[in-house]
């Protein structure tokens, strides 16, 4: 996925993401680094992951304007 995508289309993009896609996007984050686990992400709820997934591709989209 790619953090570049217009906010709205991203924020669908994020939000119809299972549980499974949520955290292989998290651990293959490419844009940024992230330092995640699977067992810690296992602890998070869905909606969690997705919103730990919009920040990370918010950061991402902050540091290429840079």
């Amino acid at each position: 996925m790619s953090p570049h995508l217009p906010i709205d289309q991203l924020l669908v993009t994020i939000h119809e993401l299972d549980r499974d896609c949520c955290m292989a996007e998290l651990l293959h984050f490419k844009h940024i680094k992230l330092d995640f686990t699977e067992k810690y992400l296992e602890r998070m709820s869905t909606d969690r992951l997705r919103h730990v997934l919009m920040a990370a591709c918010l950061q991402a989209r902050k540091r290429r304007r840079r």
